[in-house]
């Protein structure tokens, strides 16, 4: 941009259209900004132009290449000079009826940002040279790691954890520190639900009733899906301090103004909010393999009132570095991160023929035609497969596959194993989209909204908009339940290398696409089971089922080959699905084990997901999204109290109770599964009468601080009234790991005498 006075931005339009952008004043902590104003400064402009002209007096511009860039997002991902912005939008016909001063002054303002020329955000940041400081990774090469273990980081993380813990676990148990050894110490995981900002407040609040608790001090892990994934950044950046309280008021605070207010346009164009929200996206879509697309708008959207501190003029840039969230991980002094999301993958011959089904389906006059095409399409869906990819500050990767690449590498061109290139990590902005990808809806559904409104914009800029928002609707069908982002495939060149029984043809793409994992699993029980976690809480905001997320999470537990996971008659068994309450068969499967048993079940449930993503996509579509409490209280958890606790045994049999109520000291002990405390966003009376957390839509844009500190205080005294089924849990899982490693020692001990004894008297 073409700068003046200090403060001040000289928007100056080809055609004699020139007007200063008093962009802001910034207010100490309450980051209040003055202006907006259109400054009409004759020495400024004149100045401004004489500025423009030394680099753009000798350019043709190309009509055409105008055109092109205002084609969605086709503007990121190749720039045109600042002289051919301004002469397209010295030509746009804003209205009279409206006062738009403000908008067209922040709009022009972004779109010179992107344009290429002396002084433009995208010339910085794609030309200029990069901070080692800020982005050491520039200076690294990265390699894939092939193999299912946890990389040497994490390890070692695991260690010192355990040391971090000991005082306060012995505290917790009430016993003095001597009596307790590292290694029985329970691995406890808190896994947190996806639910848009409502479930980014509960896992929030319930993090503050953890530490409050005691209980967030003898945690090794905290997962998260989709919103709770933003929880989780926001309170490992460090952007409002490290504690959970801390991360909790600064999401009160920033989400009561919506990611689509005009706020977030002065952002984008203000100093030092542009640069810090948009070099992500500008990355991304310069690079030699660019590709961007509304959920990296999004994200960045999100970005700016998840990330900004209460001063903005603070921002840090390293605060949106997902391996830089190592800082208190390293030292064992919080719980590792791990933040999810899933790669839809099918062969390209599968979905051909899914597409055409659908196709034809939809077009079918005849009921038993109809049938046999819902058939057929069933029998396709079940070919889909669903990875779990985890995000975490030491690597991202996925186990099913086997293979791994560290967190900074990630968005790299890699070719055989090897990156092909040094670049800034992607970074929380762009990442942000993606685990929450499913609220991408939500654009398209305000989009629609507004659509009145926004036609009265001049026709180049509302087409945009349109472009952007409808451009990837090809992959909003059942193949890709919600919207994925594209991402260089750090897998390329590794044929036959990966995990036995992965897809062989993941090899072959040049791009990966990744999406909320909530599509598949609504709570991140996938990447804790590879951890040999000995207890999860979970923290569930979903509107949706209980009965799917479980049946869901012991059938992935069956297909990971383990015996450990609670089942029986604690636990639902049965999923309804759309085949079951029609009368149409689902998908044959064999039924010769209780493997493919749990397979038959998990595909069916897949697809009822499946099919219940595609409607709210169609709904969207048809501006009938749920915007308010009566759509989502009508599906409100009610099955279940407040705290429910499940134990798992390898011994046990389907009729064997799991739940901790129905189990006494004796019978708990002897269970050596995994511990399951389940903790749903129920209303709590005590702590505010009256409230219904799910009066707060999974859709909101935004929360009102009184509406926010309600989901913060419902979830973190659920919490805190949960801590007494929850120490009972841990102590006799500790207790147990104790006697097994006492027993194990002895056996040791008496193996050796023996072998002593043998070889000194013979």
């Amino acid at each position: 941009m073409c700068q003046g006075a200090p403060g001040v931005v000289r928007l100056t339009l080809v055609g004699g259209t020139s007007f200063g952008l008093i962009f802001g004043v910034w207010k100490g902590e309450d980051s209040s900004r003055e202006g907006g104003e259109i400054e009409d400064d004759e020495a400024m402009a004149e100045q401004s132009q004489l500025e423009e002209a030394e680099y753009d007096e000798s350019e043709e511009i190309d009509e055409q290449e105008v055109t092109k860039w205002w084609d969605g997002l086709n503007m990121l991902r190749k720039s045109i000079s600042v002289n051919a912005i301004s002469s397209a939008m010295s030509a746009w016909a804003w209205p009279q009826t409206f006062d738009f001063p403000t908008v067209q002054a922040r709009v022009s303002a972004l779109f010179l940002e992107l344009g290429l020329g002396p002084g433009s955000l995208y010339a910085e940041v794609v030309d200029g040279p990069l901070d080692p400081t800020i982005y050491p990774e520039v200076e690294w090469d990265a390699e894939v790691r092939l193999g299912e273990d946890l990389c040497i980081s994490e390890r070692a993380f695991l260690h010192e954890r355990r040391r971090v813990m000991r005082k306060p676990f012995a505290r917790l148990m009430g016993v003095s520190e001597e009596v307790v050894d590292e290694r029985d110490i329970p691995v406890v995981a808190i896994a947190g639900s996806g639910g848009g900002y409502r479930a980014m407040l509960n896992t929030s609040g319930s993090l503050v009733g953890a530490q409050v608790s005691g209980i967030l001090s003898c945690t090794s892990y905290l997962a998260g899906v989709s919103g709770s994934c933003w929880a989780l950044s926001v309170l490992y950046s460090g952007v409002a301090g490290y504690s959970p309280y801390q991360a909790a008021q600064h999401l009160k605070d920033r989400i009561q103004t919506s990611y689509l207010d005009i706020a977030t346009l002065e952002a984008l164009t203000s100093p030092p909010t542009n640069k810090f929200l948009l070099s992500a996206l500008i990355r991304k879509a310069a690079g030699p393999t660019g590709i961007v697309s509304l959920v990296d708008v999004y994200g960045t959207l999100v970005a700016s009132r998840l990330f900004v501190p209460a001063n903005a003029a603070e921002v840090d840039p390293r605060t949106l570095s997902l391996h830089l969230l190592r800082s208190n991980v390293d030292t064992g002094h919080l719980p590792l991160p791990i933040f999810t999301a899933i790669q839809h993958v099918t062969s390209p011959e599968n979905a051909a023929a899914l597409e055409l089904a659908q196709k034809e389906k939809s077009v079918a006059v005849d009921a038993a035609q109809s049938d046999i095409l819902e058939t057929v399409e069933a029998n396709l869906a079940s070919d889909i497969r669903c990875l779990w990819y985890e995000f975490t500050p030491f690597e991202v990767g996925c186990d099913e596959v086997g293979a791994w690449i560290p967190s900074w590498a990630l968005g790299r061109r890699f070719e055989a194993g090897k990156s092909a290139e040094r670049r800034p990590e992607l970074g929380l902005t762009i990442l942000s989209g993606i685990f929450g990808s499913a609220f991408c809806a939500s654009l398209k559904h305000y989009f629609q909204e507004i659509q009145p409104t926004l036609m009265l914009l001049p026709v180049q800029l509302y087409k945009w908009v349109e472009n952007i928002v409808t451009e990837n609707d090809r992959d909003l069908g059942l193949i890709h339940p919600v919207l994925p982002d594209q991402l260089p495939n750090f897998l390329k060149g590794l044929e036959g290398q990966l995990r036995e029984g992965a897809r062989p043809d993941l090899t072959d793409p040049e791009y990966m696409s990744f999406m909320d994992a909530g599509a598949e699993l609504n709570l991140p029980y996938y990447p804790l089971l590879r951890r040999d976690v000995d207890c999860v809480i979970a923290l569930d905001a979903s509107a949706g089922s209980q009965d799917l997320w479980f049946t869901r999470a012991e059938e992935l537990a069956v297909r990971r080959g383990l015996k450990t996971w609670p089942r029986g008659a604690g636990w639902p068994v049965a999923v309804q699905t759309d085949h079951a309450s029609n009368g149409r068969t689902p998908p044959a499967f064999s039924k010769d084990s209780a493997a493919d048993a749990a397979n038959l079940r998990l595909a069916a449930s897949q697809e009822a997901a499946l099919q219940e993503q595609t409607g709210k996509m169609e709904n969207t579509e048809s501006r009938e999204m749920p915007s308010g409490a009566a759509s989502e209280a009508s599906r409100r958890p009610t099955a279940l109290s407040a705290c429910e606790v499940w134990i798992g045994s390898s011994r046990s049999t389907e009729t064997e109770p799991s739940r901790l109520d129905e189990l006494d000291e004796a019978a708990l002990l002897r269970r050596d599964g995994i511990g399951i405390v389940y903790i749903p966003l129920a209303p709590n009376e005590r702590r505010v009468p009256g409230f219904d957390p799910f009066s707060i839509s999974t859709w909101r844009r935004e929360v009102t601080a009184d509406e926010s500190q309600s989901i913060l205080d419902v979830a973190e005294g659920n919490f805190c009234e949960s801590r007494e089924k929850i120490v009972r849990l841990l102590r006799a899982i500790w207790m147990r790991k104790r006697r097994e490693r006492e027993e194990k020692e002895w056996r040791d001990s008496v193996a050796r005498l023996q072998r002593h004894l043998r070889e000194n008297l013979t």
